[in-house]
């Protein structure tokens, strides 16, 4: 009966030759006698052995493989840029390696090695540490978060949305429902996406006259709906509340959500509350969150397009900033 998953190792055995001889063979590469060669392709014909793709481009050091840097793979928004970029990947004939840091910089460091170690052939980092320079010589994406040393630079791409509209259309949503004491909650980390959500929160409450003061502004460790149920207890449990919260991830609003329904407070009686991404869950909690959408998809097709392009030799300068959108739904 004819094998199909016969390994090279077994392949170079019954030819009576090497490994190595055996890769440079099916890969049609370095040198070997036709006898040799003819032994080889016998066996090869003989057991129906079909050589694995990836397998092969690691031999030849032509890694059609991606690694893709995620900080937390439980989180909605970056999951489902994951799962876009590893399946517009796959149908281009690469495989991703998803690394799932945790939002530590030092797990990502080590991812960032292994990869190396692997010869990988480009590296799309979703939101990864803005303080880690890329590998020289190995392509990068930035989705998200954009590092200081990245200006869409040959051998590099950046890939985001205007943060600064995100946030001005979140406040100007609070502010044209009447509210006047808008506060906002952030990710504790110095990213450049907090802070531009930060001024364009603050450009809408300038614009519309609206109070706003440091006290207004909340920070978290973690973007998680445990950290937003806990944020939220602490707002509301402050001696002035607010009548308005802008938390600038889907995934703290929901947190925050669980918290009021535990108290019995009214949403959008006793406070407005928006997001920022439009996760799917957004849509399915109750009540429904208004957010602001980022085409999160889009990033996932764009980065997979440049890196296979970065990969095979194109250097064109790449920077994409996409638009928000305002998402009217049941908290405002």
């Amino acid at each position: 009966m004819k094998k199909e998953n016969i390994s090279i190792k077994e392949i170079a055995r019954l030819a009576g030759t090497s490994v190595a001889t055996v890769s440079r063979v099916i890969n049609q590469n370095g040198r070997f006698s036709e006898e040799t060669g003819q032994r080889v392709r016998e066996v090869i014909e003989a057991y129906n052995y079909r050589p694995n793709e990836l397998a092969r481009s690691l031999r030849v050091d032509k890694a059609q493989v991606v690694g893709v840097i995620v900080p937390d793979i439980t989180n909605e928004f970056f999951s489902y840029i994951a799962r876009k970029i590893e399946t517009d990947l796959l149908e281009k004939g690469y495989m991703a390696v998803i690394c799932d840091t945790n939002e530590s910089m030092e797990r990502e460091k080590q991812y960032i090695e292994t990869l190396k170690a692997m010869r990988v052939g480009g590296i799309i980092y979703v939101s990864g540490d803005q303080k880690i320079e890329p590998i020289r010589g190995i392509p990068a994406v930035y989705i998200d978060r954009k590092p200081e040393f990245v200006n869409g630079d040959r051998g590099s791409c950046f890939i985001g949305g205007d943060n600064y509209q995100g946030g001005y259309l979140a406040a100007q949503r609070l502010i044209r429902a009447g509210r006047k004491r808008i506060a906002i909650v952030l990710h504790a980390r110095t990213i450049a996406t907090q802070e531009k959500r930060l001024n364009g929160y603050r450009q809408a409450l300038y614009d519309y006259g609206i109070p706003g003061g440091e006290e207004l502004i909340y920070q978290v460790e973690n973007v998680d709906m445990d950290h937003g149920f806990r944020i939220t207890k602490e707002i509301w449990e402050s001696p002035e509340r607010p009548d308005a919260i802008f938390y600038s991830s889907d995934i703290l609003a929901i947190g925050a959500l669980q918290y009021f329904h535990e108290r019995g407070v009214k949403i959008p009686r006793d406070v407005s509350i928006v997001g920022i991404d439009d996760i799917p869950l957004s849509a399915r909690v109750t009540p429904a969150l208004t957010t602001v959408r980022q085409d999160y998809l889009k990033y996932g097709s764009l980065a997979s397009n440049a890196v296979v392009k970065m990969m095979k030799g194109d250097q064109e300068k790449r920077t994409y900033i996409l638009s928000m959108e305002l998402i009217e739904r049941e908290t405002v």
